[in-house]
């Protein structure tokens, strides 16, 4: 009961932010089409190294004050390891997450990885010859701007988002179940300086032999604009509570670059670098964004 409860909490307030970005879209329409192309690699907590390819298309509908978007991820991996959500890939095990489950409850069987953090790994079957794609789960972010200050810079936004379970878990796209956030966002601008951050709270779905806790994940960085705003640059860290019981949670550092080409279309890349072992080691990438 208190479960459907709360998913029943973050769609009402979802349905609140969609319905404000309608109003606003009606006003100030503005339709986006936005994609991107990223690469990562790491071994997490198992014995072997997963890469993912990851191709996400998405459009939205920008308003004054709102915005909506709708994204579909194309996923391929080198295993089934690592399931992919709108917070990022999660080392649920796929096909294996019952053995994660096991070891996350406790287990005897620990080694130390080559970082020597003591982590428990994981003994996986041999995934040589898998290489799979397939559609991931598609995800709705909304957002609505609640406060901008008097001398316009500072802004306050609200957050939300939903991952539509669609995926099967089976190939290690997905999770199989509902996950849901919802947060705020402080941006505030000092000249050619931009400071951000986020926090969010997650709504995680479980699996069948996995229990995934709901985590608050947080993120900080500054962003720094060139050439009379053709150019920026962004420094960033993220980070998150426990999703995996006994895992070390998420966290990474973030770089990229940015380019304007016009008012309505730019690209970027970014790299990011891992700090735990549920994150990836490395993984690079880039996007842009059309007006249309």
């Amino acid at each position: 009961m208190a479960y459907l409860f709360r998913v029943l909490l973050f769609f009402s307030f979802y349905n609140f932010i969609l319905a404000i970005g309608v109003s606003e879209s009606l006003i100030a329409q503005r339709v986006t089409y936005s994609g991107s192309l990223q690469y990562s690699a790491g071994s997490y907590f198992f014995t072997d190294r997963t890469e993912s390819f990851y191709v996400s298309n998405g459009f939205g509908i920008h308003g004054d004050r709102a915005r909506i978007s709708f994204n579909v991820p194309y996923v391929v991996q080198s295993s089934p390891w690592i399931s992919y959500g709108t917070a990022g890939g999660i080392p649920t095990g796929g096909t294996g997450h019952k053995q994660v489950g096991q070891h996350s409850g406790g287990s005897d069987n620990q080694m130390v990885d080559f970082q020597g953090r003591g982590s428990r790994r994981i003994e996986v079957p041999d995934t040589v010859s898998y290489r799979q794609s397939s559609f991931s789960d598609p995800s709705v972010n909304g957002s609505v701007r609640v406060y901008t200050s008097p001398n316009q810079k500072t802004n306050l936004t609200v957050n939300a988002s939903v991952k539509l379970p669609l995926s099967n878990p089976a190939s290690g796209f997905g999770t199989g179940a509902w996950d849901a956030g919802a947060g705020v966002s402080l941006f505030h601008r000092m000249n050619t300086v931009y400071l951000f951050s986020d926090v969010m709270y997650w709504q995680m779905g479980d699996m069948d032999d996995l229990n995934l806790k709901n985590p608050f994940s947080l993120s900080a960085g500054a962003d720094k604009v060139f050439r009379e705003g053709t150019w920026m640059v962004t420094a960033s860290i993220y980070g998150s509570t426990e999703i995996i019981e006994t895992a070390d949670p998420p966290a990474s550092m973030n770089a990229g670059v940015g380019y304007f080409i016009s008012s309505g279309v730019s690209l970027n890349g970014t790299f990011s670098f891992g700090l735990s072992e549920s994150s990836p080691d490395v993984s690079a990438g880039v996007g842009w964004s059309l007006r249309l």
